[in-house]
């Protein structure tokens, strides 16, 4: 994998304690934009939809942001779920805090692991998700 593509797939991974706060924030956003004054006085009819719910529900199911952050959250959590104790322990101590207590030689001296095999771990669970992702570049 290219080193930037992997150093995006961290980034993802470090937001993602994050994105239900970023997903919800995002709809709220979209819910409750800011209304811009209209100086039209009278003017004529507008093209919007009449039913406000249906355009809410049009607009957050088309959002592209919504929809791109609803889609990392999903892939990690799938990755998550289908990954060993370790893999799991590795993508929490590095990318999920916000102060990782561990390196890679500290985790490796309490899981009893070698570096090296923990390395490999981890680039597996790299390129998983950067596969799901659709954005994995060997």
């Amino acid at each position: 994998m290219r080193t930037t593509t992997k150093r995006y797939v961290e980034s993802i991974l470090r937001d993602y304690p994050y994105l239900d706060k970023y997903i919800k924030e995002r709809e709220d956003e979209l819910m409750y934009p800011v209304q811009e004054p209209d100086d039209n006085i009278g003017g004529g009819k507008g093209s919007k939809i009449s039913k406000p719910q249906e355009q809410m529900i049009i607009t957050l199911d088309e959002d592209k942001r919504l929809n791109a952050l609803r889609r990392q959250q999903r892939v990690i959590d799938d990755c998550l779920d289908d990954s060993d104790d370790i893999t799991k322990t590795i993508a929490r101590e590095l990318y999920f805090k916000d102060h990782p207590t561990y390196t890679m030689t500290g985790l490796s001296k309490k899981l009893h692991y070698s570096t090296a095999r923990l390395y490999r771990i981890q680039n597996k669970f790299l390129n998983k998700v950067a596969k799901k992702l659709n954005i994995y570049e060997p």
